[in-house]
């Protein structure tokens, strides 16, 4: 009685051949008519919804054809080209019945990209009272995040909003406060805006997001006044990094499917951290000794500056041009970090103080949470190698020993 009449006006409403293939009454929770297995443009690829649920409200009832409130779509998968248009395949035509449609509930919705999906996601399709379609409103279930996109000409105008919210990379970074601000268009999304609080810090930047050939994220940010301590401490509890963190990084990312975008990073960041320390690592304790040593973590290197280049890469991360002034004391280096946690690094430390000058050269080894530390001695004023330094205190030592142990005879 029913199924011809309800394909109609969904064609009049999609503005193009839609598919029904089941239609039935719900009785619980509350009455409702069902349209099950919804196929748009003859094509599943293109278009397909599981279920639209129209409850049988007096509303409804009273403006059969003529409007329409608190329907829902579940199990909604749409094309990214069908996605891009759905605002204009939508807008009413002179002659359409159907003049007015309230706010549309989303469950389980997706955008299909290949052999995969982007979603599910729940929401709201918004309409004005014209009839056309106003935007769309994504949030998550704990309501810490808002997605709220809305039609600009061919494109769609994006703002992405969150608080107490951690970034979905594999470390829980969390941010008190995120604003994304973009464009969607038909091959991806440019992001024109970036702003974010955390760590009692500030980022911004700009990303790009292209989708026309695999999936390709670039973008660049810069951070300033940030408490690089806890930030640091996510990455690694054990040894991390104290102080203002201010820095400027660029990154990208590429994969064949959105769901493995973040598997490969190549990032690129210059960091510059005031008045910290570095938590883990002594490099002041190989100038106490003129003789070789190896020494276990423990203990912290304070500073007044810290810069340094890091390279993150899938299976490394290099940290380069690293300089560290606390003004009496300096020291330079570098350090490889490969998958697993796994050190190679040299470290040159330099006091200066009250007329006594000391260097000293020290291999990192180890692993991130326990690193090990190889120190061929200080070196001097008056001594060119530190070898020969260290085996001039051992002899040393050597002729205060055994006279000492003579007269104990």
């Amino acid at each position: 009685m029913f199924l011809t009449d309800i394909t109609t006006k969904m064609q009049q409403v999609m503005h193009g051949p839609v598919q029904i293939r089941q239609l039935r009454f719900d009785y619980t929770p509350n009455p409702a008519l069902v349209l099950q297995d919804v196929t748009l443009e003859n094509d599943p690829a293109v278009g397909h919804i599981d279920f639209i649920r129209v409850p049988l409200s007096f509303y409804n009832l009273t403006h059969w054809g003529t409007g329409v409130r608190e329907a829902s779509a579940e199990g909604a998968r749409f094309s990214p080209a069908y996605a891009a248009k759905l605002s204009e395949r939508m807008r009413p035509r002179p002659g359409d019945t159907l003049a007015h449609i309230d706010d549309l509930q989303l469950r389980r919705a997706s955008i299909l990209l290949g052999n995969n999906e982007l979603g599910p996601v729940d929401g709201v399709l918004r309409f004005d009272s014209a009839g056309n379609l106003a935007g769309l409103s994504v949030s998550d279930a704990a309501g810490q995040s808002n997605l709220d996109i809305q039609p600009q000409g061919k494109d769609f105008a994006a703002t992405f909003v969150a608080r107490h919210w951690t970034v979905p990379l594999g470390y829980p970074v969390v941010f008190d406060s995120l604003q994304l601000k973009g464009v969607i268009g038909e091959t991806g999304l440019q992001i024109s805006e970036i702003q974010g609080e955390l760590y009692s810090g500030v980022v911004t930047g700009t990303a790009q997001l292209d989708w026309s050939n695999g999936w390709k994220l670039t973008g660049a940010l810069h951070g300033s006044s940030l408490q690089s301590e806890p930030l640091s401490m996510v990455f690694s509890p054990a040894t991390h990094l104290a102080g203002r963190l201010e820095g400027d990084a660029t990154f990208s990312y590429e994969a064949d499917s959105w769901t493995h975008l973040f598997d490969k990073p190549a990032v690129l960041a210059d960091l510059h951290v005031r008045d910290g320390y570095l938590h883990n690592f002594d490099l002041v304790a190989p100038l106490k000794s003129s003789a070789p040593v190896v020494y276990a973590r423990g203990g912290r290197t304070a500073f007044d500056n810290f810069t340094a280049k890091v390279a993150v890469q899938p299976d490394h991360v290099d940290i380069t041009d690293v300089k560290l002034d606390s003004g009496k004391f300096t020291a330079s280096g570098q350090l490889h970090v490969t998958r697993g946690g796994k050190l190679q690094g040299v470290a040159q430390s330099r006091l200066a103080s009250s007329g006594i000058l000391a260097a000293s050269t020290v291999r990192i080894g180890g692993l991130l949470d326990t690193p090990a530390f190889s120190s061929s001695g200080a070196r001097r004023a008056g001594h060119d190698d530190p070898l020969d330094a260290a085996t001039q205190v051992q002899q040393n030592d050597q002729h205060v020993v055994e006279p000492a142990a003579s007269a104990a005879q």
